[in-house]
C-alpha cells in the first residue's frame, strides 16, 4: 500500500515539474534580460530590446504574465522592460515586431487576472496598438476598472473601428465609463454620437451633464446650438457646476472655425448684447475674442468701439486683441484714434501700438512727449524703449531736461535700450547743459554703455560745482577704465 502511495506521489511531482517547464520555458532568458536593465547606454538598451524581440509572441506573453500581484513582488525592472519594448516597437520601421507585440499583449490581457497588471498592459497599447486591438478592448469599455485606460487607447488609435466601438458601448455605459466615453467622443468630434449624447443633456448628475455639454460643444452638430444656448441662458450666462456658459462659449468659438461664419458672429453678437454688468464681464470678453477671431483684419472698428468702454477690463481686452490683428492699415486707424482721445485711453493705445511694434506710430510717440498728462508721456517713453527708437533719441534727451526725477529715470531706461553708435555722443553733448540729477543719470548711462570715446565730455564735469555730479563723472571714468 505504502509503495503504491509513493508511486502516486512521485507521478504527481513529475507532472507538476513538467507543467512548470511547459508553462515557463522562457523564464531563464527573460531573467537574463532583466538583469541587464536599466541599461547603461543606448547601445545596451537596444541590445536588450532586440533580445526581448527574439522571444517572439509566446515569450513576450510569458514575460507579461510574470508581473507580480500588488504587494507580492517588485515589478520595477519588468515594467521598465515592457514599457521600453512598447516604445521600441512603435518605430515606423518595426511593423513585424509591432504585430508580434500586439498578439502577445492580446493573449496576456486574456490570461492576466490582476486588475493593476491588466491596466498596465492596456496603457502600453497607446504606444503601439492599432485597429487590430479594437476587438480586444471592446470588452473593457463597460467595466469601471478598465474603461478609462481602454478609452484612452482607442482615442489614440482613432479611425472608424475605434469610434464605432465607443459609440456602441455608450448605449449601455453608466457611471465613470459613460463619462469617459462621452468626453472622448466629444474630443474626437464624432457627429454620429450626437444623438446618444443629447439624450443625457438633462441628467440630474452635474458631472455627467457638464461632460455632455462640453462634448456637444466640440461636436457642434446641427441640434447642439439651441441646447447649449438654453443651458447658458438658464443660468443667466453665469457660473454653475455644469459649466453651461463656458460650454456655450466653446461651441460658439468652434463655430467660428467653420464656414459659413455667420452663425458664430450672430451668437457672439447676441452675447455682447445680452451680457451686461460686472459679473458677466468675462463672458463679454470671450464673445469679443470670438468676433475678433472671425473678422480678423476687419475687426478693427469693433475693437475700437470696445476700447471706449467704461469697463476697464473689457477695454483692455479689446486693445490686447487689436495687437493680434495689427497691420500698417490698422495702425494708422489707431494712431488717428489716439490723437482724438485723452488721458488713460490715449496712454493705453500708445502702449498697444508699442506692443505690436508699429514703427509708424513713432511720430505720435514723439509728439506726445510734450503731453500734459504724465500717463501719456510715460507711455510714450516706454514705447520708445520697446521699439529701440533712434528717431526718438533727440526728443527724449530734450524732454529729459525738464522732466521730474521719476520721468528722467524712465527716459534713461529707454535710452539704454537704444542700440546705436550715435547714442553715447548725443548723451555726452546733452548732459553738459542738463540739471544735475539728469547729468548723474546720463553719466551712469555712459558708464553702462562703456562710452570710452566720450572721455573729453565726461572730464568736463569733474569740476562741476555739484559734488554729486563731480563724483558721478569720476565714477564713470573709472567704470570705463580711464
Amino acid at each position: 500500500m505504502m509503495k503504491k502511495l509513493l508511486s502516486i506521489i512521485l507521478f504527481l511531482v513529475c507532472i507538476n515539474v513538467n507543467a512548470q517547464q511547459v508553462q515557463h520555458p522562457y523564464a531563464a532568458g527573460i531573467n537574463r534580460i532583466l538583469r541587464q536593465l536599466p541599461a547603461g547606454n543606448q547601445q545596451q538598451l537596444d541590445s536588450c530590446m532586440m533580445q526581448i524581440n527574439a522571444l517572439g509572441t509566446a515569450g513576450l506573453t510569458e514575460m507579461a504574465l510574470m508581473l507580480y500581484a500588488p504587494g507580492k513582488g517588485d515589478n520595477t525592472r519588468l515594467q521598465f522592460a515592457l514599457s521600453g519594448y512598447a516604445a521600441y516597437v512603435s518605430a515606423a520601421a518595426r511593423e513585424d515586431a509591432r504585430k508580434t507585440a500586439m498578439q502577445a499583449w492580446t493573449k496576456a490581457l486574456k490570461l492576466t487576472t490582476q486588475p493593476e497588471n491588466k491596466i498596465f498592459l492596456i496603457d502600453q497599447l497607446q504606444l503601439f496598438g492599432d485597429k487590430s486591438v479594437v476587438p480586444v478592448l471592446k470588452q473593457y469599455l463597460l467595466q469601471p476598472l478598465f474603461c478609462d485606460p481602454a478609452v484612452r487607447v482607442l482615442k489614440h488609435i482613432g479611425g472608424s473601428e475605434a469610434l464605432i466601438a465607443m459609440e456602441a458601448a455608450l448605449e449601455k455605459a453608466q457611471g465613470p465609463c459613460e463619462i469617459s466615453l462621452i468626453k472622448t467622443l466629444g474630443d474626437l468630434k464624432y457627429l454620429a454620437a450626437e444623438g446618444a449624447i443629447i439624450k443625457r443633456a438633462q441628467s440630474e448628475d452635474p458631472v455627467l451633464r457638464r461632460t455632455v455639454l462640453f462634448a456637444l460643444a466640440n461636436i457642434r452638430g446641427g441640434d447642439t446650438g439651441p441646447i447649449l444656448e438654453a443651458a447658458a441662458e438658464k443660468v443667466g450666462y453665469g457660473y454653475d457646476v455644469t459649466g453651461a456658459t463656458a460650454a456655450y462659449l466653446l461651441y460658439v468659438a468652434n463655430l467660428g472655425h467653420q464656414w459659413p461664419t455667420t452663425p458664430a458672429m450672430t451668437a457672439a453678437t447676441n452675447l455682447l448684447r445680452r451680457c451686461k454688468g460686472d459679473s458677466l464681464e468675462h463672458v463679454r470678453i470671450a464673445a469679443l475674442k470670438i468676433v475678433a477671431d472671425v473678422l480678423d483684419d476687419d475687426a478693427t472698428n469693433t475693437l475700437m468701439i470696445a476700447s471706449d468702454s467704461k469697463d476697464r477690463e473689457y477695454s483692455a481686452a479689446a486693445l490686447a486683441l487689436a495687437v493680434r490683428i495689427m497691420n500698417a492699415a490698422n495702425a494708422e486707424s489707431w494712431i488717428q484714434k489716439a490723437e482724438r482721445v485723452d488721458g488713460s485711453k490715449k496712454a493705453a493705445i500708445i502702449t498697444m501700438l508699442a506692443d505690436s511694434k508699429q514703427r509708424a506710430a513713432i511720430s505720435l510717440f514723439t509728439k506726445v512727449l510734450k503731453d500734459n498728462d504724465s500717463l501719456v508721456r510715460m507711455a510714450a517713453i516706454n514705447a520708445a524703449g520697446q521699439l529701440q527708437s533712434i528717431e526718438m533719441l533727440s526728443p527724449l534727451l530734450v524732454a529729459m531736461k525738464t522732466a521730474d526725477t521719476t520721468t528722467a529715470k524712465a527716459i534713461g531706461d529707454a535710452l539704454l535700450t537704444i542700440r546705436s553708435s550715435e547714442v553715447p555722443g548725443h548723451i555726452a553733448v546733452s548732459m553738459q547743459h542738463a540739471p544735475p540729477y539728469v547729468q548723474v543719470i546720463l553719466l551712469q548711462l555712459l558708464a553702462q554703455k562703456q562710452a570710452v570715446g566720450q572721455e573729453r565730455f565726461i572730464r568736463l564735469l569733474l569740476n562741476n560745482p555739484d559734488p554729486i555730479v563731480a563724483q558721478a563723472a569720476k565714477s564713470t571714468l573709472a567704470a570705463i577704465g580711464l
